[in-house]
């Protein structure tokens, strides 16, 4: 028991550091763009769904507009301390799992556990193309292929939340039963944002950062109460 109380523990510490660190590079990343459309939110968020010449400069701005140096570099500063970021939140994802799979015995939760891993390398690829582009954004190097990481890395959170939802309905508590088909719903939208980025890619911190929430309530739930008290619960 002891052993399976640890596993919550850890995931604990490292959901805590997923709100540090989302803290921190909140901070970091530019906070206005150059013209993009309203529904992407944030300029990362921009950034990561452009696909032409024209996307990018929405989000900087052209070569004569003075405040382009200055959002590349927030934006460069950013996706570094990303790659910090990304394993933390991957380790995040697949520690939860492995304690549900210490839990119940049940291999299946393992399955998700797997994508807190894709998650973290789809996004270290498209960390590495983003800061690719934006030494020269006009020559727009290597964007085409940028759509597959942004795909797979959401697609992976989304997942890993939904899995989390479904672990909460395996839950003998009905408060947490309710909750897990919220995570579910509010995971699900993410496929809304990535089919049309313009309009709903403000709803991807929504799609991730709720379930990721929920999730560090219950492993402190569980790290605090003890593993049998919620299994009764």
């Amino acid at each position: 028991m002891q052993k399976q109380t640890n596993w919550w523990a850890v995931c604990l510490v490292l959901g805590l550091g997923v709100i540090g660190l989302s803290a921190l590079m909140g901070e970091m990343f530019p906070q206005d763009g150059a013209g993009y459309a309203a529904g992407y939110g944030a300029p990362v968020i921009a950034f990561e769904m452009a696909r032409s010449v024209a996307d990018l400069q929405a989000v900087f701005g052209h070569v004569e507009d003075e405040a382009r140096g200055a959002r590349i570099s927030g934006m460069d500063l950013g996706n570094r301390w990303d790659f910090l970021f990304m394993v933390v939140y991957g380790l995040f994802i697949s520690t939860f799992f492995l304690a549900a799979h210490r839990v119940s015995g049940r291999k299946f939760w393992l399955g998700f556990a797997f994508f807190g891993v894709l998650a973290a390398l789809s996004d270290a690829y498209e960390n590495s193309i983003l800061l690719g582009l934006t030494p020269d954004l006009e020559a727009a190097k290597k964007l085409d292929l940028l759509i597959y990481p942004v795909w797979a890395k959401f697609l992976s959170i989304m997942i890993g939340g939904m899995g989390v939802g479904l672990y909460l309905l395996s839950q003998g508590s009905i408060v947490w039963k309710m909750v897990g088909v919220v995570v579910i719903l509010l995971a699900a939208t993410t496929v809304l944002s990535l089919v049309l980025p313009a309009q709903y890619g403000v709803l991807i911190p929504l799609g991730a950062g709720i379930p990721w929430l929920v999730q560090l309530i219950f492993v402190g739930v569980r790290t605090v109460r003890g593993d049998a008290a919620l299994t009764r619960a």
